[in-house]
Formats: structure tokens, sequence, C-alpha cells
């Protein structure tokens, strides 16, 4: 799987808190779900941005899989925060789509 993190005005510290949190928690629920056979194909980004006027962090998520192209959005004030609400929007996303190809 390809992983990119792109980060705008966050801090040295909330980035290494965040990589450390998706490559120790959040890779493992999302390689089980992408076993399949489409775990080699995989792009993964994460997108994360601070916005100062509205003390706001906004994080956007995109998984590229064979034909689908899964998208997901958190805003929180804190960046963990964001970013889980993002995952599991992306998760639901994912199996949703799983459960729909197994049905066919």
């Amino acid at each position: 799987m390809n992983i990119r993190f792109y980060f705008q005005k966050i801090s040295k510290i909330d980035k290494e808190r965040l990589e450390k949190d998706f490559k120790d928690k959040k890779i493992v629920r999302l390689t089980k779900l992408l076993q399949r056979g489409n775990l080699e194909l995989a792009k993964f980004v994460l997108n994360a941005k601070y916005h100062q006027r509205h003390n706001i962090f906004l994080v956007r998520l995109g998984l590229k899989i064979a034909k689908n192209d899964l998208t997901a959005e958190g805003k929180s004030q804190n960046l963990i925060e964001a970013f889980d609400l993002a995952f599991d929007n992306l998760i639901g996303q994912l199996r949703k789509l799983e459960n729909i190809k197994h049905d066919k």
C-alpha cells in the first residue's frame, strides 16, 4: 500500500503523533479490510490542515482501490479527533463497498 501524508500549518509534535497513531493502530484496521488482493494496489492519502481563524483542524482522507475512489473528511479542535472522525467514515465506506461486492 502506498501511504502519503500532507500537512499544512501543523506543528512537528502533532505530525509525529498523528503518524504514530496511524502506524500503531489505524493501519491494522485498514489492512484487515483490504486483504482480498487490493492491499498492494491501494493508495492512501492524508491531508491535514490547521485553520487558524476558526481554530479547527481539517483532515481529509483518500483511498484509491481498484476502480473506487473513497474520500472522507473530519473537523475538530483536536487533530487526533479530526483524524479519527475521518478514518471511521472511510472505514464505513470501505465496509459498504466490500458488502456490495460480496452480495453480487
